[in-house]
């Protein structure tokens, strides 16, 4: 079987062919290459998705540029304007190289500099109504997410029961936090204004990054740019925006001054209400990560993991009572 170096030299000639440029290097990066070319640096990788999808990211990135957004990674087109190449049958998609170090959560500064990007991108991302059969959306979705995530922790405890190992114990012993905490953010999103929402959301238009994380925010000089659109949606903004909080949050003990430093910022460019902020509560509140740690630990079961997955574990327990006190203090924000 060819490696993905080995696919790339075979499939030079095509690539220069179909975008018209000239390779003169070629080299791994992340998930994809680096392209040395006769038009700048190049980033090239394989697709784990369809080429419909493809398709909605083109449209999402055009939208944000016709807007002013200009410090994303747009597809780079091939001559007849398609925004991929197909090679042995998978899609690639090509963009500029963009320089820049990746964003830190636990650097003030940094999380200042991304969520102003942040803000930026949705301020620009309102009026987005693609065109074509796949338009991926999460809008409407997250009271039966909460219910399912909720049942496989409730299910997972009686697999722990049976197990008995030092994972499983741990599990069970902070069980009833938890769920009682997953009760209660449902409690919270079934009171908020959560469908006003998705349906304006539906009327206006909006595109989610959905993976806001610090190898997707590039950071050079005063310029912040977003990268890797690959699972963008139709979804509420607040979805990128607890994204961001969670990332931070963990990196500070959930510290509620700096929550507040985040949002103020957001807010001075793109406004947030109070049916959204209730819906973000309703989102912080879910024990994501607790049922995240579980149901992979559960579902992996590779003999290597335990030690790994206890440790993970234990990281979110030690969390328990600084989050517990950060959403007691949430309507302060």
């Amino acid at each position: 079987m060819m490696t993905g170096c080995e696919i790339m030299q075979e499939a030079k000639g095509l690539i220069e062919n179909v975008y018209g440029i000239r390779i003169n290097g070629i080299r791994p990066f992340r998930a994809g290459y680096i392209l040395e070319t006769n038009a700048g640096r190049k980033y090239i990788k394989a697709c784990q998705y369809t080429k419909e999808r493809v398709l909605f990211i083109h449209q999402a990135k055009t939208h944000l540029l016709m807007n002013n957004f200009r410090n994303i990674d747009p597809y780079c087109l091939t001559l007849n304007k398609q925004p991929y190449i197909e090679i042995d049958d998978i899609p690639y998609t090509m963009v500029d190289l963009i320089e820049g170090r990746e964003c830190e959560f636990d650097d003030d500064r940094d999380v200042i500099k991304a969520t102003e990007a942040l803000a930026l991108m949705h301020k620009a991302a309102h009026g987005f109504f693609p065109k074509g059969p796949y338009v991926p959306s999460g809008l409407g979705k997250l009271p039966t997410s909460f219910k399912k995530h909720l049942e496989e922790i409730r299910k997972l405890r009686k697999k722990a029961e049976k197990e008995r190992n030092s994972f499983d114990y741990l599990f069970m012993e902070h069980y009833d936090d938890f769920y009682k905490s997953g009760l209660k953010s449902l409690e919270i999103l079934f009171a908020s204004r959560y469908n006003k929402l998705v349906e304006q959301t539906m009327r206006e238009g909006m595109i989610c990054h959905h993976d806001y994380s610090y190898q997707n925010i590039l950071i050079k000089g005063d310029t912040t740019s977003i990268i890797n659109f690959d699972y963008c949606s139709i979804e509420l903004k607040i979805y990128d925006i607890v994204n961001i909080l969670r990332r931070r949050m963990r990196k500070c003990n959930w510290d509620i001054d700096k929550a507040r430093q985040i949002l103020d910022v957001y807010r001075k460019i793109e406004p947030l209400d109070q049916d959204e902020m209730k819906v973000m509560k309703s989102m912080l509140q879910f024990p994501q990560k607790f049922w995240r740690v579980i149901n992979r630990y559960y579902n992996s079961r590779r003999c290597w993991a335990q030690k790994n997955f206890t440790i993970m574990l234990e990281e979110v327990i030690q969390e328990k009572d600084a989050h517990k006190n950060f959403m007691e203090k949430f309507d302060t924000l």
